[in-house]
């Protein structure tokens, strides 16, 4: 099976270099052959063998003699050690096409093919310093909190976001992909959970979001903010409202007084207290996600919930 190995090692070198494509053809030519239970004519595997195992031997005469013996059973050995990881390779890449991550439904582990996706990524700027991380309860709606979806819907998801948190903001396109799709099934619920010491700023955009929803545009004003990351100071605030056409003057006084200081301090006083350690988190029902993930996994939660729902 030694020729199957240089089948695929010297067909990637052919690519680069025409020099190796002979080799490869004749590596080509000796799998087909063995697949069809034929002897290889070619005697490439013999020279393969030879070639390794007599370099081998000029380094470690022992240790080459006893690959030289059993070189068929070690050949097979990486054959199938090469097979198997051709398949895991090609099955992380379908999950990450799937479901965003190279482990199906299940996130937590890392991703070789791509670390921000799954648990590679530095949370660090996204957390709170020092705490482990584990989380006890769910999150209540309240009548003030922004939502969007029928009350009485089968499925609540609430997300637990800041504004300043790039991981928050990486998630803004699922959220939007979600509800979409889902359209009056669930109930969406956004509550404020700035991390006001890593993201200076996003205290007072949580606080100038609720300004909007008092006069009705709370999302297209939450749109302009995770469009326009870092804009935090009061004359960003301000405009971001006359871009939406809103009282100004009415926005401006809200703003400057603090006026829903309290709503954002309650909101993070009541995630901090069941656990939430970090940005975005999310609950659907009563299971919890945490982290930016792709649409296709909070899909599989929701359907699921919303089949437990009749």
């Amino acid at each position: 099976m030694i020729c199957l190995i240089a089948l695929i090692v010297f067909a990637v070198l052919g690519i680069f270099s025409a020099k190796y494509r002979t080799i490869a053809f004749e590596a080509f030519d000796c799998v087909f052959r063995r697949v069809t239970l034929r002897k290889c004519t070619s005697g490439l595997d013999k020279r393969l063998k030879s070639q390794i195992t007599g370099k081998l031997m000029k380094r470690h005469h022992g240790l080459g003699k006893a690959i030289y013996k059993n070189f068929e059973i070690i050949s097979w050995i990486f054959t199938i050690a090469l097979i198997l990881s051709l398949g895991y390779s090609a099955y992380s890449v379908y999950n990450l096409f799937a479901f965003g991550n190279c482990n199906g439904p299940i996130p937590d582990a890392f991703c070789v093919f791509d670390p921000f996706i799954s648990g590679g990524h530095e949370t660090a700027e996204c957390s709170i310093e020092g705490v482990a991380g584990e989380i006890t309860g769910i999150l209540n709606v309240h009548p003030d909190d922004p939502s969007i979806g029928p009350s009485d819907a089968k499925v609540t998801v609430i997300e637990a976001g800041c504004f300043g948190c790039p991981f928050t903001r990486q998630a803004f396109p699922m959220v939007k992909q979600m509800l979409d799709h889902y359209e009056d099934q669930i109930l969406f619920v956004y509550k404020d959970f700035p991390m006001s010491s890593a993201h200076p700023g996003a205290q007072e955009s949580a606080e100038a979001s609720h300004c909007a929803q008092e006069q009705g545009k709370y999302w297209e004003y939450q749109d302009l903010l995770f469009a326009n990351p870092g804009k935090t100071e009061f004359d960003d605030l301000v405009g971001f409202s006359k871009s939406l056409e809103l009282d100004s003057s009415q926005f401006s006084k809200c703003l400057s007084t603090r006026k829903y200081k309290s709503k954002v301090d309650a909101d993070f006083r009541e995630a901090f207290e069941i656990g939430v350690y970090g940005t975005p988190t999310f609950f659907i029902n009563d299971q919890v996600v945490v982290g930016p993930k792709s649409f296709n996994e909070l899909k599989l939660i929701i359907d699921s919930e919303l089949a437990k729902g009749g």
